[in-house]
């Protein structure tokens, strides 16, 4: 069989369909398998030994570049194509793949584009649950939600000489901190990670190691101006899978909902997430105990009016709840 996968957007997303690819390559060990996503978040499947192709979607330009590429994936003749994303464009690669089996979620007005429609739970569940149900039409059952992403050699050394240029000795306890998001209803107040990052180094003498990727070093900024104490220094951007590797060094991941934390998932480095809008369970691996997550209700979480509103559910969540939740994971890492 030749299967399409799609899912446009987002680093995070693409991360949680990667249960499902590891599960259909396991109950289709000889089909052929292409992904369909954006730049950057290709680099997330680039080591991944279950793909045989990934396609970059860059937005056509004109209606002509949009026949051309949809004609293009129809001479491809896929057997199946499953689609996680789910929003018009993606719905319509799917549709005019020409695939005899097409399977992806019923949201309104998209369900005519699957020949397998399936209705999303609507129980708050992990993401990467959400997108396995797209297995289900053909007869597989997922129940290991473990995200993959594979670090290469390059970047393991790359990170291996990072760290000795930073001067992090091999008994050191290292923090990344990863303060950012482009979302701001996902970033937490920059005094409160400065705050905290202080009583890291005070109490744990931890060496805090920022994360962030381009055009967000503005966020990092923000919290080193607000520290008394002082955080390793500088060092370029990497890239997605060198960020993977430095993450794999680290002892402890603290930020907030973004991409990086979603490597500390795969990465099984013990991690807590600052969430605001977002559910927490929509972003945090059930029954683990070394991923944590943090997050407050006003009381208007279910029926959101954001931006009308103060961001009250980021800033209820306190420092101190989080130093707790901190004390916690330190104590089970020992």
């Amino acid at each position: 069989m030749k299967f399409l996968l799609i899912q446009l957007r987002r680093i995070g997303d693409v991360l949680m369909t990667t249960p499902s690819i590891r599960l259909l390559r396991e109950s289709f060990p000889d089909a052929e398998m292409t992904f369909i996503t954006e730049s950057p978040s290709d680099q997330v499947l680039n080591e991944n030994p279950y793909l045989q192709e990934i396609l970059l979607y860059q937005k056509p330009e004109s209606i002509s570049d949009s026949l051309h590429y949809f004609l293009n994936l129809r001479s491809r003749k896929f057997d199946c194509v499953i689609d996680f994303y789910g929003n018009p464009r993606s719905a319509l690669m799917s549709r005019f793949s020409g695939a005899p089996m097409r399977i992806g979620f019923d949201f309104r007005g998209r369900g005519l584009a699957y020949t397998h429609p399936v209705k999303i739970s609507e129980k708050a569940t992990y993401s990467a649950a959400d997108k396995a149900q797209l297995l289900k039409p053909l007869g597989i059952s997922v129940s290991d939600f473990r995200l993959d992403f594979f670090p290469n050699e390059k970047d393991q050394i790359y990170a291996e000489k990072l760290f000795k240029r930073l001067g992090i000795e091999e008994n050191d306890f290292v923090v990344s901190l990863s303060p950012v998001s482009r979302q701001r209803y996902k970033v937490w107040p920059a005094d409160r990670f400065a705050n905290v990052a202080d009583w890291l180094v005070e109490k744990y003498n931890a060496k805090i190691l920022f994360l962030f990727g381009p055009h967000e070093k503005h966020f990092v900024e923000s919290v080193r101006t607000s520290m008394k104490m002082s955080a390793l220094p500088y060092y370029r951007v990497p890239t997605l899978s060198e960020t993977l590797s430095i993450i794999k060094r680290v002892d402890l991941h603290l930020g907030n909902d973004n991409g990086i934390k979603h490597f500390a998932v795969a990465s099984d480095i013990p991690s807590l997430a600052i969430f605001g809008r977002p559910w927490a369970v929509n972003w945090t691996p059930p029954e683990q105990i070394r991923h944590h997550a943090l997050e407050f209700d006003p009381g208007c979480k279910k029926k959101c009016v954001y931006p009308k509103c103060k961001l009250e559910c980021l800033k209820g969540v306190n420092v101190e709840s989080v130093k707790t939740e901190l004390e916690i994971i330190i104590k089970n890492l020992n």
